[in-house]
């Protein structure tokens, strides 16, 4: 049985990554409505992937310590992160004054909160206006404050008590939602206003950070069940799990905005969900997916082969990349995906190049860079706790 100790890189999450970004790609192509839940089976997927990497540290006699983990995750995240802050303020300072298009340099009061990493509190405040060169960075401004605060309580407390605090985390994080929903709604916010608060706030989210953590811990114990008559039971008892909480978001849904023919799939799985119920359920069941999934990958469940395969496994490496440039070369390609399959297609393949070419020249290069100047010596990719196997999608 492999380990922690002996499995660096686990395909299956690799091509968990690679599908799950595909499906926010189609999404805002406008393919896939319910597309816009892969942000929160990425939040689960780091939350297990940062709590393994650690864990792996400490059992290999590795030191810990919370400097030594904001370099990796900086070493990963912050060269493509800052190369498409600076591609979007060349393109809006390009508009502005070769094209008069003075509205852009509106634009440039974004950047002070991409820098600082609070772009997610930004796009909750009242009356922001989204550009599509920097409003998908806001998820990164999430991973950004939980990775701030992660390695202090991870060192912080022992290990049981780090667990109980993520059992907890997991249990309230509707309730923590609803205490949003009241609090905004007490303060006179507007229902659509509510909702992209609870949607962009970081602890709303900390139950899908938890749920990754938690398997993680568990991990050993997971893959002692690959072959046992329990795991066969997860086989049908995780799918029929969430699709019985799916079941109970499309009625409560309907219940209170009766729907009918397709819409009553589509409003109860729409974006920001408006409705209590949904601001309390259907993030959950994006996380729950998630845990799922990684539940039966660990379990050696033959359900999720498929994610092992070649071409995702290939998606999971690039699916930085992938995120970061989808959403502007969207707004370049003019909304490609209502527009016709060849300009669909085009667009697909500028977002697989741009990312491949930002993995292999960028990505990379400089995080070797980065990992060889602070740690005094140069590291593989294999090596290295910032490897692409090895970090999420949504760093």
């Amino acid at each position: 049985m492999e380990t922690r100790d002996t499995q660096a890189i686990i395909p299956e999450v690799q091509g968990l990554r690679g599908l799950t970004a595909l499906a926010v790609i189609l999404f805002h192509m406008g393919w896939l409505w319910c597309g816009w839940l892969g942000v929160w089976v990425f939040f689960t997927v780091s939350g297990f992937v940062i709590t393994r990497s650690l864990l792996r540290t400490e059992a290999a006699g590795g030191a810990l310590s919370p400097i030594r983990f904001y370099k990796a995750r900086a070493a990963r995240i912050l060269p493509l992160y800052l190369a498409v802050i600076v591609v979007g303020t060349t393109v809006l300072l390009g508009a502005a004054w070769i094209f008069n298009r003075s509205e852009a340099l509106a634009f440039l009061g974004d950047l002070p909160w991409l820098l600082t990493g609070t772009y997610n509190v930004f796009r909750a405040i009242p009356g922001y206006e989204q550009t599509q060169l920097f409003g998908h960075l806001w998820s990164l401004s999430v991973e950004e404050q939980v990775y701030l605060l992660f390695p202090l309580v991870f060192l912080g407390l022992s290990r049981a008590g780090f667990v109980r605090l993520l059992v907890v985390l997991v249990a309230i994080g509707p309730f923590v939602r609803l205490a949003t929903h009241l609090v905004f709604t007490g303060l006179g916010w507007s229902a659509s206003d509510v909702s992209t608060a609870v949607y962009q706030l970081t602890f709303n989210h900390l139950d899908a950070f938890a749920l990754g953590s938690l398997i993680a811990f568990h991990e050993d114990q997971l893959r002692a069940l690959t072959g046992s008559a329990l795991a066969r039971r997860l086989n049908w008892l995780v799918p029929v799990a969430l699709g019985g909480l799916a079941v109970v978001c499309i009625v409560l849904q309907n219940l209170q905005a009766p729907a009918t023919g397709k819409d009553i799939l589509t409003d109860a799985f729409a974006v920001k969900p408006e409705l209590l119920s949904g601001q309390l359920l259907v993030y959950a069941l994006g996380a729950f997916g998630a845990g799922g999934l990684l539940v039966l990958i660990l379990t050696g469940s033959r359900l999720v082969s498929v994610l092992a395969s070649d071409s995702l496994v290939r998606l999971g490496t690039i699916s930085f990349g992938l995120y970061v440039w989808h959403f502007p070369l969207l707004w370049i390609f003019a909304d490609a995906g209502h527009r016709s399959l060849v300009a669909a297609g085009l667009y697909l393949w500028a977002t697989l190049g741009a990312a491949l070419l930002s993995y292999r020249y960028l990505e990379q290069p400089a995080r070797r860079w980065l990992e060889a100047r602070w740690n005094g010596r140069s590291i593989s990719p294999e090596q290295s706790p910032t490897s692409a196997g090895q970090n999420p999608v949504l760093p």
